[in-house]
């Protein structure tokens, strides 16, 4: 009898420490899941991904840096989205979505997937980069950007988080071929106080062919401005993408971007 237990002990611990089949008696050994669409070669099915209603509840899931690779389908958008660690970015959004845009305000509106090659920081008034708003001590000085939006204070942090160069926020490349109208790109901007080396510039990537970068601020004692930009994408545009490239050194200058969106004609 004790022999048997044992043995059964065994047993479960190997299966505990095996592969797991759904539909197959023997999943490949290189996997720790195989799905397989049929048992009988007649009926099939397929995989059905974690949906949730709407952006709001997607937003309440406790997501954090290590949660990278998370996967969720979102109703209210009609879109595959995957963590990033820093945001929720676009695997793939039915057709229509395209046609009634994309949008990253940092709040409700956040269809519109972006990643940064700077790890987002707050170190408080030293130094500050990631989602924010006008409560957050000094950026109270941006006057023209409402609820959350990005902000920067310090990117180069005095050398503790940051960096001394530029950092580049990449947003998904958006499919608007049903959009046969073309469409319009804008986003909203404001800088406070930038100096000598603070500057900021966007490029719009067309069917995959970088348009001329503009500038946005070329920073010289203590410069302040603001402004929306707008950027039309002509008609016949197959997929449209957008970047941001900013530097900032020092405390008392700050920057803000909001209200991303990418609309059809």
């Amino acid at each position: 009898m004790l022999d048997r237990l044992v043995c059964s002990f065994l047993f479960i611990c190997i299966q505990l420490h095996g592969q797991v089949g759904i539909n197959t008696t023997s999943p490949s050994p290189a996997s720790i899941l195989e799905i397989s669409s049929t048992q009988d070669n007649i009926h099939f099915g397929g995989f059905l991904p974690p949906r949730v209603p709407s952006i709001a509840n997607r937003n309440s899931i406790g997501t954090s840096f290590s949660d990278i690779g998370l996967l969720v389908f979102v109703d209210e958008v009609q879109c595959l989205q995957l963590w990033n660690g820093t945001t929720w970015e676009d695997i793939h959004c039915l057709n229509e979505v395209s046609l009634t845009g994309v949008y990253q305000n940092f709040d409700l509106n956040t269809s519109w997937g972006y990643v940064s090659d700077v790890v987002f920081f707050d170190n408080g008034t030293d130094g500050f980069f990631g989602i924010t708003d006008t409560s957050n001590g000094g950026f109270s000085n941006l006057t023209t950007l409402t609820n959350n939006f990005l902000g920067i204070l310090d990117l180069d942090d005095e050398g503790l988080n940051g960096t001394p160069g530029f950092a580049t926020i990449t947003f998904n490349t958006i499919d608007i071929s049903g959009a046969a109208a073309g469409g319009t790109l804008s986003f909203s901007y404001e800088f406070f106080e930038f100096d000598t080396g603070d500057d900021a510039y966007y490029t719009v990537i067309i069917d995959g062919v970088a348009q001329p970068e503009v500038q946005l601020i070329n920073g010289l004692s203590d410069l302040s401005l603001s402004g929306n930009e707008t950027v039309p994408i002509p008609p016949g545009t197959s997929t449209v993408g957008l970047s941001i490239r900013i530097r900032q050194d020092g405390a008392g200058d700050y920057a803000g971007f909001d209200n991303f969106a990418l609309i059809p004609n």
